[in-house]
């Protein structure tokens, strides 16, 4: 990718006349924000719900074993990361999320016809894994930072709070779904909307990068109103070889923290609605808890996006750690619907974070032009505490008949994370002002 030109001024007649009135990077965002409600959305706000009809079909009643099913796809998605963020630096992530749909496609129809544990294990192992991979954040996350760069924490947080509001529609949904057709069929309406939405949308605005259609990143028309000439980060166009990352403390912080913050989420999301369910609650008013869970996560993103454009990294995601751990206290106490919609209102704050925050931290530190490169090997970086937790909390209700345990285990997790933010790289306006001194 070319450097961005920072030569187009106010003053000049012709550049005015071609500048468009509406900023194409506003349309990527949109499209990023569907995609995360048709696929991170559908996938993760649904497997909780799923989960107790998965377990008593496939799995003997065990949890812990469908849960090991879902670790699987982490483990996929980090194994096939680092080429995938290659493949995105140097070609087309448009290619690479319509062949990741495509997948995902198959998958959910491959889950309706699943006889045993096995057949699980390989369609959500590897066919999820690698779809989701393909389609997911890796993919449309490397295309917002190619068109943002001053307003990157707003339109990286907008394009996530697709998967947020997947949430408050899911799990209401999915349990009519599964009460009304079953758990089969539900997967066979998922695969007719992902692939019917999907492929079309990105197939026809899906444009991998602002000077495909003459235009720079911000837009020109941001950028000609800038005073003085608009400075780029140098990070931006350096070209770094894979081993300098792991020599970059804020490489290493940005993986710690936002893996420790992954396996949080992936645990709360597949286990909550169980959960909700064995403290006396009916399985609507857990959906119900679930939905405010997502719908507070929405309405966190632009605050998110906002906070990290106005005081950077570190003061956001120290924010982030500390909802998140009162709200896991709080779950692990919660006995009534009333404990349980307000811890689920907390930490839907707090984790509408984890997904803008850490696209954000890590590009403020690598840039643009290997971003994708980084971000695919931090998956690997992510990958042990990514596959650990819903594991262990599955475990810990076989072995106790409860979750309570699970809960505690993870807050004194996002505590010891308190200390990741201090290797980050703040980015955000205070950085860009001094750039421009």
């Amino acid at each position: 990718m070319q450097p961005r030109s920072n030569t187009t001024r106010a003053d000049d007649p012709d550049s005015r006349a071609a500048t468009p009135r509406v900023f194409y990077g506003w349309v990527i965002v949109g499209v990023g924000a569907i995609l995360t409600f048709l696929g991170t959305g559908f996938y993760s706000y649904s497997r909780g719900v799923f989960l107790p009809s998965l377990a008593e079909e496939l799995a003997d009643g065990s949890r812990f074993k469908i849960a090991m099913g879902f670790s699987a796809a982490a483990i996929t998605g980090a194994v096939v990361a680092p080429f995938l963020g290659h493949i995105l630096d140097r070609y087309s992530p448009r290619t690479v999320i319509l062949v990741g749909v495509g997948i995902v496609t198959a998958s959910y129809i491959g889950l309706a016809a699943t006889q045993n544990l096995w057949q699980f294990y390989l369609v959500v192992g590897v066919g999820m894994g690698f779809g989701m991979t393909c389609m997911g954040n890796l993919s449309w996350h490397k295309t917002i930072i190619s068109w943002f760069d001053h307003w990157r924490g707003r339109a990286i947080a907008l394009g996530v709070m697709g998967a947020s509001l997947a949430g408050v529609v899911m799990p209401p949904l999915v349990t009519m779904l599964v009460d009304e057709i079953g758990w089969r069929l539900a997967y066979v309406v998922f695969a007719g909307m992902v692939v019917a939405v999907l492929v079309p949308l990105v197939w026809f605005f899906m444009i991998n990068r602002p000077e495909d259609i003459g235009e720079v990143r911000d837009g020109k028309r941001y950028v000609e109103k800038q005073e003085t000439p608009v400075t780029e980060d140098a990070v931006e166009t350096r070209t770094w070889r894979w081993q300098e990352f792991f020599r970059l403390p804020a490489f290493w912080a940005t993986g710690l923290i936002f893996g420790a913050m992954g396996c949080v989420y992936s645990a709360v999301m597949l286990h909550l609605f169980g959960h909700l369910k064995d403290v006396g609650l009916e399985a609507t008013n857990a959906a119900y808890v679930l939905s405010a869970t997502a719908l507070f996560a929405a309405l966190g993103k632009p605050v998110v996006g906002w906070l990290s454009d106005a005081v950077g990294a570190r003061v956001t995601t120290w924010i982030a750690l500390v909802t998140q751990g009162v709200a896991l206290v709080m779950f692990a106490h919660a006995d009534t619907f009333v404990m349980s919609v307000i811890a689920g209102s907390t930490y839907g704050f707090g984790y509408s974070g984890m997904s803008p925050l850490r696209t954000f931290a890590l590009s403020v530190a690598v840039g643009n032009t290997r971003f994708a490169t980084a971000n695919g090997i931090l998956r690997i970086v992510q990958l042990p505490l990514v596959i650990s937790a819903s594991p262990l909390a599955g475990y810990i209700y076989d072995q106790t008949g409860s979750y309570q345990l699970a809960f505690l285990i993870l807050a004194g997790l996002m505590a010891v994370c308190c200390a990741g933010p201090l290797f980050l790289r703040a980015g955000g306006a205070r950085e860009r002002r001094e750039r421009s001194i």
